[in-house]
């Protein structure tokens, strides 16, 4: 079923951004099955499916503190990732919006340690694993908000990640 959304919207999102996609998908299925709401509503085994749109900006804080829209090699780099998506479970369907941000810092030193390793230049895209969050996640087209709002699903931060 969700197999479907795969070869619908196949372009929905750039290449460049699949992993972070990929990964962003990943933490909305995990926050939805751990919601007793979502899953009261659209039953057990909640998957998160074909990705509808998506939006893609990145920015960089360089040293002074000024937000700037290119890579710097000193200021943290934020990518940010909307992906509006398809949620299936064993009782109904629903649509989902997630937000999530990627620490960029890690990819840049990842990239660099790739290129040392491969002696020359790897192919830059958005595969080196940066840190990714959820940082927002709502639901429509389930009962439980038939008044017009989406449902936010709550957000959980384990201790140790803060």
């Amino acid at each position: 079923m969700l197999a479907g959304g795969l070869f619908l919207f196949p372009s929905s999102v750039p290449k460049r951004h699949k992993s972070f996609a990929s990964q962003l998908l990943s933490l909305s299925e995990q926050a939805l099955r751990a919601d007793p709401t979502v899953c009261a509503e659209l039953g057990m085994g909640v998957e998160a499916g074909g990705v509808y749109a998506s939006a893609y900006a990145s920015a960089s804080v360089s040293e002074s503190g000024q937000a700037t829209h290119t890579r710097s090699q000193r200021g943290g780099a934020v990518e940010q990732l909307v992906l509006q998506f398809q949620i299936a479970g064993g009782n109904a369907w629903a649509q989902g919006v997630a937000f999530g941000v990627r620490e960029e810092g890690a990819s840049v030193e990842a990239e660099a340690n790739k290129n040392d390793d491969a002696g020359g230049d790897a192919a830059a895209d958005d595969d080196d694993d940066g840190r990714v969050r959820l940082v927002s996640l709502e639901v429509a087209n389930m009962d439980a908000v038939l008044n017009g709002v989406s449902f936010e699903v709550p957000i959980y931060i384990p201790i140790a990640a803060q």
